[in-house]
């Protein structure tokens, strides 16, 4: 969107970062008195890294700690926020393990086995469970093991919102899900086993309203063959506003006895959406779910399922599923989440890292997702719903009080400084949010856009000047039409009044894609609404729209001679796409205006938010006694001015 004549490249990445660093530079200078009291009275490193590690707690115990409300200032835990959104997986973990043997068999290479009770030295890696099926069947000094390293082979991410889930029933050691299929329209995604011996269940959601309002899952570890163990849901009960379906039955948790581990039942409850599901031989045994927050129950169906379209799905209209094998052993062992693009880790992790160490945390935010960002505004959908995941799984974790398993080093499990990390990463995927709305509705640019966009003098100029010229050309029009009014009255012949009916039809069309253009640009910027630029854009695009396609309709019915029918059909066009014609459309112009608006809405952003959030020593001052916590708006309550 930079006009050639005025530069011979494209603004680099590098000039960007540099523009939106002295920015950032600026207004820390402004702030200094603030940056000063707020580091007044810090703790020493040593005394900070006791207080942080104390009891290996990531969470305080005491109800003291905690607020009843959260910090009304910050935008992402506002109610109704889609940063509120959860993600996590049900179904997972080796079930004859306790959370010690877990971890073991994540660091352990595949088809290793875990010294078995009666070789045991210490503390033992199974549970009582499976100790009881392993004297049951004389497996004690054998131990139990799994065919692969994990039970998940694969995870089939879903890419669009199914209408229905139809569950496939089969014997695997009794009865179990061997089977899925996603209905939406006339389309069937089937993954698994489709067996027929049993009668499919059919779970119908509403397309308008496609949300899950429980989910119960219990999982069955059964011994087979000599001592390995396989696993499968062997109960599953779904529940939505409109319809329920359940398969089987539950069993009391543990050894039933005979050849069968049972794990605790598994609930889910909100408003929620099955974004995965992980596979094992072709069997489905966990599930990854979404859950869109509480505060939906008080948005319009409209505005929940724009939510799943935007966040939760891609929105190809097309149910289908991405393949992912990576990451298998972090989702089993270490409750993670499956994810498009691993490198959102490596990206979280070096937030972290900053969060724990520089001051303000925030100037790292940039340097460290850059990448992604840049990947992001090409389009890559995989490295978008990544980002967004990430932030559903990093408010799962504060909202649960648990920590990330992931992390080599624990001491960054604590709640200084997850909640900071979910405030930055909030911020970002804010701006993701946006490209991603930005790449699906492609709105096509006007010069009121780029004005906006760039926000540069010469292009508000410009803009101003392209709508003065349109208004007087319509104001000429209409002036003509008023002076010939009583020619519009004659009765045109056959041909002229087809072409005059006809030509009018094409102008409404191209001037309801103007309006549908202003409406999706005014979505994907919400503070571009109430400019002076969003004003004048709605009397050109909107209100000029309507206006066009009545003066095309009476200019040609007072014509009378053929060819000038022919030339008035078109005429008014030019004057309803004159703000589009001097927009360059070059796609490199287009991304690189993109890129600096939206990096300079993500310092932005930090830069709105509280400032102690980005201060690790005013965090651990006096041992956090100055703030309190609330978990649900994953934000602090500050007790200090």
């Amino acid at each position: 969107m930079t006009d050639p004549k005025n530069a011979s490249v494209p603004t680099p990445l590098a000039d960007t970062v540099a523009e939106v660093s002295a920015q950032n530079l600026k207004l820390e200078n402004g702030n200094d008195d603030s940056t000063d009291s707020l580091g007044s009275g810090s703790m020493t490193e040593s005394d900070s890294i006791d207080w942080e590690g104390s009891d290996n707690e990531a969470w305080p115990a005491s109800t003291a700690r905690y607020a009843p409300v959260g910090d009304a200032n910050s935008e992402l835990s506002r109610k109704g926020s889609l940063r509120l959104s959860r993600e996590f997986t049900m179904g997972v973990g080796f079930h004859h393990l306790n959370e010690g043997g877990n971890r073991a068999m994540f660091a352990s290479p595949e088809n290793t086995i875990l010294s078995p009770p009666a070789t045991c030295v210490g503390m033992s890696h199974y549970n009582e469970a499976a100790i009881a099926l392993m004297k049951r069947h004389n497996l004690k000094d054998k131990g139990l093991c799994v065919s692969q390293k994990t039970y998940l082979e694969k995870t089939l991410l879903i890419t669009d919102t199914p209408h229905a889930i139809r569950l496939f029933i089969g014997d695997e050691n009794g009865p179990c899900i061997v089977g899925v299929a996603l209905i939406r329209s006339e389309v069937t995604f089937t993954t698994g086993t489709l067996s027929e011996k049993e009668p499919p269940l059919t779970f119908t959601l509403e397309p308008d309203f496609p949300i899950i309002e429980r989910i119960e899952m219990h999982s069955c570890t059964w011994l087979e063959g000599k001592n390995r163990v396989e696993k499968k849901i062997s109960y599953l009960r779904l529940l939505s506003r409109s319809d329920s379906v359940v398969f089987g039955q539950v069993h009391t948790p543990g050894f039933d006895g005979k050849r069968s581990i049972y794990s605790e039942v598994e609930i889910a409850t909100g408003n929620l959406c099955i974004s995965g599901i992980g596979y094992f031989v072709n069997r489905p045994v966990s599930l990854q779910i979404v859950d869109l927050g509480v505060e939906v129950n008080y948005c319009k169906d409209s505005c929940v399922l724009d939510a799943i379209r935007n966040t939760v799905y891609y929105g190809h209209e097309m149910v289908g599923v991405n393949l992912i094998r990576t990451r298998a052993p972090e989702v089993e062992f270490l409750d993670s989440i499956s994810t498009e693009d691993d490198a959102v880790w490596g990206n979280m992790l070096t937030c972290m890292n900053a969060v724990d160490k520089s001051s303000p945390s925030y100037g790292e935010l940039l340097p460290n997702v850059v990448n992604s960002l840049e990947c992001s505004l090409n389009g890559d959908v995989h490295t978008i719903h990544s980002i967004l995941r990430m932030d559903r799984f990093l408010t799962y974790i504060i909202q649960e009080k648990k920590t990330i398993k992931t992390f080599e080093n624990d001491h960054l499990n604590f709640y200084a400084k997850l909640i900071p990390l979910k405030q930055m990463w909030g911020i970002y995927s804010n701006t993701i949010e946006r490209i991603e709305r930005l790449h699906r509705y492609e709105p096509q640019l006007n010069s009121f856009n780029v004005a906006f966009v760039q926000g540069t003098k010469d292009y508000l100029m410009r803009a101003i000047f392209i709508f003065l010229t349109q208004t007087t050309m319509l104001v000429l029009t209409m002036s003509h039409i008023w002076d010939n009014r009583f020619d519009a009255c004659r009765i045109p012949d056959l041909l002229q009044l087809i072409v005059s009916i006809s030509g009018t039809v094409v102008v409404s069309f191209m001037a309801k894609q103007s309006r549908d253009n202003f409406n999706d640009f005014a979505d994907i910027f919400p503070d571009y609404t109430g400019t002076v630029l969003y004003k004048i854009d709605m009397a050109s695009n909107y209100f000029g729209g309507f206006l066009v396609s009545i003066c095309t309709l009476l200019l040609l019915l007072m014509t009378n001679d053929n060819l000038d029918i022919v030339l008035n059909a078109t005429a008014l066009l030019f004057v309803m796409e004159l703000d589009e014609l001097l927009v360059d459309s070059n796609p490199v112009w287009v991304t690189s205006g993109y890129r600096s608006y939206f990096m300079k809405e993500i310092i932005k952003g930090l830069n709105k938010a509280d400032k102690r959030y980005w201060d690790f020593e005013y965090l651990r001052k006096n041992r956090g006694e100055h703030y309190q916590i609330h978990t649900p708006s994953c934000s602090f309550l500050f007790l200090d001015k």
